[in-house]
């Protein structure tokens, strides 16, 4: 049996590979922070509490700004939000750079990375959960692995350079790497057009069927992948157009493509994945109501995922900020709690791979639920051990990256397959509101706690807690059904 046209899709696609050198790059150098921010308070000669507010201001405009950023996404074309991210993480390391207090420190991350930043992930996300609907686990999960590579490559890097070198010259390097992901972007946004109905002045106008059956697919070398509206709930049809074609009927098609798609209103985006969903046109009788934002904000599910996401922030941002400070009061090198963290980035890597491709097999909800069991033991080990057994906390932070990477991976299929549709992108930057809310919350339970006790301790029953509400949040409001590639096909609905 042949395979789903979206698992083949993403054995080899570069719309794929420059989604993960995106996420590497803008992800590698901004999570180098548990190291920047030791060399801040010893240069600065600030708290732990003022060294970590840089991050903490940073979450905290990453939430405000989502919204806004998610609807963009849905009107504008991502090779132009993508490019402008990377423009905003590069001022926002030359402003590093530049900074002679905690002050420009702050204003650096709360404006230039925390826009920058946003504007990848988001653009990202959208982008490859829309293409490779019905198996955007396992593409999302391959995806999401660049930020784990990029973290796990730029760590001991920035540790090495931090203790030679200094702190300004890794924030030169990070410079010139966010400079460089404009290709990487490019890359993204390259292959396969998606052809979408073309704006119209009569936007809530509904289109007559045949705007639907006469749509053509731009074909060329390669696969054509083509997205067009199916059903009541908002799902899309997509399918693929198959081999490499010779040069006179690659012209005759390409000919006969451009003038059904121009008959039929039709436009092709600059990229193959988030580019201005909200322009297309559902056919008659589409109920294009029933994925309103202003509908799904007002159900209990929304509202569970969103707690569920808050969840996610703390038990992730809390380990990522509070090992590197522990280690360090514990007596172990800062050198050696980066490589720690490097090693817990690659994990990270596996995770959202492996758990990415089973939750397409088996479900999200068995897979999130297992990831949550090996972020909880992670955690334990890498706050509670750091300073007894080194060797078991280093066991106890790759456990954590193992079981977080699968977690992410799980939990943006999962809000795919629920919200799914032509607002998906505005759903999603709301959803995105979550994560820095619980973030901050948890990087500031830690750094308060550590300046009052001189230990991290307090942050793990704080994490157990939030591991136990997005455990509950998936298993009751996530997908309820194990996805179509379980059943060997591909059928036109969406899971729910």
């Amino acid at each position: 049996m042949a395979l789903p046209i979206a698992r083949r899709a993403t054995r080899l696609s570069l719309p794929l590979a420059g989604a993960f050198a995106v996420g590497a790059i803008a992800y590698g150098g901004l999570y180098t922070f548990p190291a920047l921010s030791v060399a801040f308070a010893t240069e600065f000669g600030i708290s732990r509490t003022l060294a970590v507010t840089p991050w903490t201001m940073f979450l905290v405009v990453t939430a405000v700004a989502s919204p806004l950023l998610g609807r963009a996404y849905d009107e504008w074309a991502d090779r132009d939000l993508l490019t402008a991210s990377m423009v905003l993480l590069a001022a926002g390391w030359l402003a590093v750079y530049l900074a002679r207090d905690i002050s420009l420190v702050i204003l650096a991350y709360a404006v230039f990375m925390a826009l920058g930043l946003q504007l990848s992930f988001i653009g990202t996300s959208t982008a490859i959960a829309r293409r490779y609907a019905g198996m955007s686990g396992l593409a999302l999960g391959i995806a999401y692995a660049g930020p784990g590579l990029g973290v796990a490559v730029a760590l001991p890097i920035s540790g090495g350079l931090i203790q030679t070198a200094g702190w300004r010259s890794a924030s030169l390097l990070f410079l010139a790497t966010c400079l460089a992901g404009v290709a990487a972007v490019w890359l993204m946004t390259s292959g396969p057009a998606i052809v979408v109905p073309a704006r119209r002045s009569e936007r809530r106008r509904t289109s007559a069927p045949s705007d639907v059956r006469g749509a053509a697919p731009a074909v060329g070398r390669g696969s054509a992948s083509v997205t067009l509206p199916r059903s009541a709930a908002g799902d899309h049809l997509r399918f693929t157009v198959g081999e490499p074609l010779s040069a006179g009927q690659s012209g005759t098609r390409a000919t006969e493509a451009g003038l059904a798609a121009r008959a039929s209103g039709l436009h092709e985006p600059s990229a193959p994945g988030a580019v201005s969903a909200a322009q297309e046109l559902l056919p008659v009788g589409s109920g294009e109501h029933m994925h309103s934002v202003r509908r799904v904000v007002r159900t209990r599910r929304f509202w569970l995922l969103f707690a569920g996401a808050a969840a996610i922030g703390v038990f992730d941002e809390g380990v990522l900020q509070a090992f590197i400070p522990s280690a360090v009061k514990s007596g172990l090198g800062a050198g050696w709690a980066a490589t720690a963290l490097g090693f817990q980035s690659l994990a990270y890597v596996g995770g959202q791979v492996v758990g990415g491709g089973l939750s397409d097999r088996i479900g999200r909800r068995i897979v999130g639920v297992l990831a949550a069991v090996a972020v909880g033991g992670g955690v334990v080990a890498a706050l509670g051990l750091v300073a007894s057994a080194p060797g078991l906390a280093i066991a106890g932070v790759i456990l954590h990256g193992i079981g977080t990477g699968a977690t992410i991976a799980v939990r943006s299929a999962a809000f795919g397959d629920v919200f799914g549709g032509p607002n998906f992108g505005s759903i999603f930057g709301l959803l995105g509101v979550a994560y820095p809310v619980g973030g901050t919350l948890a990087v500031y339970v830690g750094a308060i706690s550590f300046d009052a006790t001189g230990s991290y301790l307090p942050l793990i029953p704080v994490v157990l807690a939030a591991l136990v509400l997005w455990t509950v949040a998936l298993w009751v409001a996530g997908p309820r059904r194990v996805p179509p590639a379980v059943a060997g096909a591909v059928s036109g609905a969406r899971p729910a």
